[in-house]
């Protein structure tokens, strides 16, 4: 018997994803653990297959390789993965729609990339929605839905209750066309390139402060709830003077991205293998303190 969505009483359909690297890899990996009827696309079904037996082994036979794109492609939900380039999700955009029936819905990941752009690119606008995650996808309870005003409300509906229900996510639906989360990101990103490339701090002391504070509070609660918790009038008052000088630039210091490599991490492995182990730890943790206890 098909595993059924519980808020909407529909069977999990099968799930095509297509997409490279790690990301893409997690995604199988949380669809198969949802017990969906999985394919992935991909063009290195070797490393893929490495990947999520890594992740999932006992689940592999419910996984479904292929390389070679087919014809016709029979699935109704198709999550896409890719690199940040609005070109390169248009063209998969239009590739897929010639592939797939005019009932498919396409969520593909956009962090920078308008959702009315990618639409733009379709035959089908309605049908196309923004879907964004966090590594590793198959652990963490991250989801970001983003839609306009032309998706169709009941794709939306659909997927959130598949996200809640089946893939154990606590997603936020963004009705923008835009991505919140990278906007968000991008801003942290920015002031921390500005201070180490005016000598105001070392990426070491960058991460240190963001990992032992922010990242401290952050699994329990979120920038709003944590000033609720600690009095919002501080923030004000820090906010009015420091807001003025934070950084605007809108180009990557030079400088700061030629150092980076020489601060990445060595044996990427035995980092990817503590990343899962922590993502672990911290899923308990969250389900632990809910955020709307």
């Amino acid at each position: 018997m098909a595993q059924m969505i519980e808020e909407t009483n529909k069977p999990l359909p099968p799930l095509l994803i297509v997409g490279d690297g790690k990301l893409a890899y997690s995604v199988v990996g949380n669809a198969l653990r949802a017990g969906h009827e999985t394919t992935l696309l991909t063009s290195d079904a070797d490393a893929a297959y490495r990947a999520v037996a890594q992740a999932i082994p006992e689940r592999m036979k419910k996984l479904i390789l292929w390389e070679d794109w087919p014809v016709a492609l029979p699935h109704e939900w198709v999550v896409a993965v890719t690199e940040e380039c609005s070109d390169i999700k248009q063209r998969l955009i239009r590739r897929l729609e010639d592939c797939v029936s005019d009932h498919a819905i396409i969520a593909i990941n956009m962090e920078g990339i308008p959702l009315e752009e990618l639409q733009a690119s379709g035959r089908h606008p309605e049908r196309i929605l923004g879907l964004n995650w966090c590594y590793p996808a198959d652990l963490t309870f991250f989801l970001e839905i983003i839609c306009n005003e032309e998706t169709d409300p009941e794709h939306v509906r659909t997927l959130e209750a598949m996200a809640k229900t089946a893939w154990e996510k606590d997603p936020y639906t963004v009705k923008s066309g835009f991505s919140v989360r990278a906007r968000m990101m991008a801003a942290w990103a920015r002031e921390a390139f500005y201070l180490v490339e005016n000598n105001y701090a070392s990426m070491e002391s960058i991460d240190r402060a963001c990992r032992n504070d922010a990242g401290y509070y952050l699994p329990f609660a979120g920038n709003f709830r944590y000033m609720d918790l600690m009095g919002t009038y501080a923030y004000g008052v820090v906010m009015k003077d420091l807001n003025p000088e934070l950084s605007k630039a809108t180009v990557l210091p030079a400088s700061v991205v030629d150092d980076f490599p020489d601060y990445g991490v060595d044996h990427p492995e035995h980092w990817e293998k503590i990343v899962r182990k922590f993502s672990e730890e911290i899923r308990e943790l969250i389900l632990k303190y809910p955020h709307e206890t």
